[in-house]
């Protein structure tokens, strides 16, 4: 053996024997792993850091179904797994793939919009859920988010929330298997549950005071939750309104919330305010009593009674809102009809008070288009409408570029906007990546991308009371690098994004 073929072998046995170096060899393959399969035949080596980086990538699982309420626009044909695009005919396959060859321990699956689906592919993708990925025993499961939608709550998601430290949101069925002792890190339920647990207590008492005692029977505290997660549809509408039904918050039972987080052993609530969920028709039976309180997050916050109970923090996401984020950037006079968001933080504050509040104004649904210096004044103004005591809150506002400059019509030349007065500009410079919702206005699954945003954070604080607004305003990283000239920041260098170049 020469010399030379000698240092080639020793250095090809280094390279195959580090791991570190034979990963950021594959990295630069597709994040595709079905159009790399060929490479598994180079060597044992590639074969097993193949395989090693597909079970990494597929340890959390995130499968969903691509339809645009918005534009009405199916894609009957395919799902998309973990942001990319599987056709339903290879679903089993690829399945079978992760589960058998690859050896998959799958921890956390969520799904989103499967109840969309034609009947016959849903129950057969749940099933398939179930039997390759989370498995009879459910020995790895740890998260199972969304499932529920396309089965109504069935055994075999009922006996895997048993297994899981986060599940749901819960149907009935689930919830009234739960006479186990457990403690969960997070569990999901929907408006609609609360719904039905009041239904059901009225169904099996005479007045209200068995209707209680049934509701005391029905939420048992062998369970607990260090976070509820509530999802609350902001389009739900009432049975035989017609050909044109008014969209809104629907009012939910209060005491039944109360029960779930006293029983529970809630520590903090996380709202998810959704624009359209699998449970859009509100159940009204239990309006035509008085037994419980009703109550809406968009009612009148001087309505609101204060719960005694405290939370350490409450966290809210406008990710797939429409309607509530649109509110929180819109004085009541601009909205029509008004929508009675600027109650929100009131009224989180009264059902469960709180001195910290995170909120997250999506760039999925609605970007605000014109005059950031407006919208940020108008969210101060909704934000301090009421005068709070001892509270911390933080706002997210992912903007597009259109909203930082105007065309003055008179001289036809661009300006840049200002900052709203009483915000104090804080040094920090922020940055987070994003992967936006596919389909909304034809965007596509190039959506999936995950996407730099540049953020500065403008501050407002009253020592007074103790109140402490942090609001961080993200735009995308390449619309600031491509979307000013460098004469016009020079001229504008106060702008609201002169700041992001100081």
């Amino acid at each position: 053996m020469s010399v030379t073929n000698s240092v080639t072998e020793i250095l090809y046995a280094k390279v195959f024997t580090n791991q570190h170096l034979l990963e950021n060899i594959l990295s630069y393959l597709s994040d595709d792993f079905r159009k790399n399969l060929d490479i598994r035949l180079v060597n044992k080596s590639i074969n097993n850091t193949f395989l090693r980086l597909i079970i990494r990538n597929h340890q959390t699982m995130k499968i969903e179904y691509a339809y645009d309420i918005e534009s009405k626009t199916r894609t009957a044909n395919c799902i998309y797994i973990n942001y990319r695009k599987i056709n339903i005919h290879d679903v089993l396959g690829y399945f079978i793939f992760l589960n058998t060859v690859v050896g998959v321990k799958v921890e956390k699956i969520t799904t989103r919009r499967l109840w969309l689906l034609e009947d016959i592919f849903k129950r057969r993708l749940h099933d398939l859920i179930h039997s390759q990925l989370i498995g009879s025993n459910g020995t790895h499961i740890q998260t199972v988010i969304g499932l529920e939608e396309a089965c109504d709550g069935c055994e075999k998601c009922c006996n895997i929330a048993k297994k899981c430290i986060e599940y749901g949101p819960l149907r009935f069925s689930t919830l009234q298997n739960m006479n186990y002792s457990k403690n969960y890190k997070k569990l999901h339920v929907t408006d609609k549950l609360f719904e039905v647990i009041a239904e059901y207590c009225i169904s099996k008492s005479k007045n209200k005071e068995e209707c209680f005692k049934e509701l005391d029977k029905t939420i048992l505290s062998t369970i607990s939750c260090d976070k509820l997660v509530i999802w609350v549809n902001e389009s739900r509408f009432l049975p035989n309104e017609g050909t044109d039904p008014k969209y809104d918050h629907r009012h939910m039972p209060r005491e039944v919330i109360e029960i779930i987080l006293r029983k529970w052993s809630v520590k903090s609530i996380k709202l998810n305010i959704l624009h359209y969920t699998s449970e859009p028709e509100c159940i009204i039976e239990w309006l035509r009593y008085d037994y419980f309180t009703r109550v809406r997050l968009n009612d009148p916050y001087v309505e609101t009674k204060h719960s005694d109970l405290k939370f350490s923090h409450v966290e809210v996401s406008l990710s797939y809102s429409l309607d509530c984020v649109k509110g929180l950037g819109n004085l009541p006079a601009e909205t029509n009809p008004p929508a009675g968001y600027e109650n929100f933080i009131p009224n989180i504050r009264r059902m469960f008070p709180t001195d910290q509040i995170s909120m997250e104004l999506t760039h999925w649904y609605f970007i605000a288009e014109i005059d950031i210096e407006k919208k940020m004044s108008t969210i101060l103004q909704v934000v301090t409408m009421e005068q709070h005591q001892n509270l911390s809150l933080d706002i997210k506002f992912f903007v597009n570029i259109g909203i930082v400059k105007k065309l003055n019509e008179e001289t036809n030349r661009e300006e840049l906007l200002g900052v709203a007065s009483g915000y104090v500009l804080q040094e920090t410079r922020l940055h987070c990546f994003k992967k936006s919702s596919p389909f909304i206005d034809g965007q596509g699954p190039d959506a999936f991308n995950a996407v730099k945003w540049i953020g500065r954070r403008f501050q407002v604080r009253n020592t007074v009371n103790r109140f402490n607004f942090n609001l961080d305003v993200y735009i995308k990283e390449k619309e600031l690098e491509e979307g000013f000239d460098r004469e016009l920041l020079q001229e504008y260098s106060n702008s609201f994004v002169g700041h992001f170049f100081a």
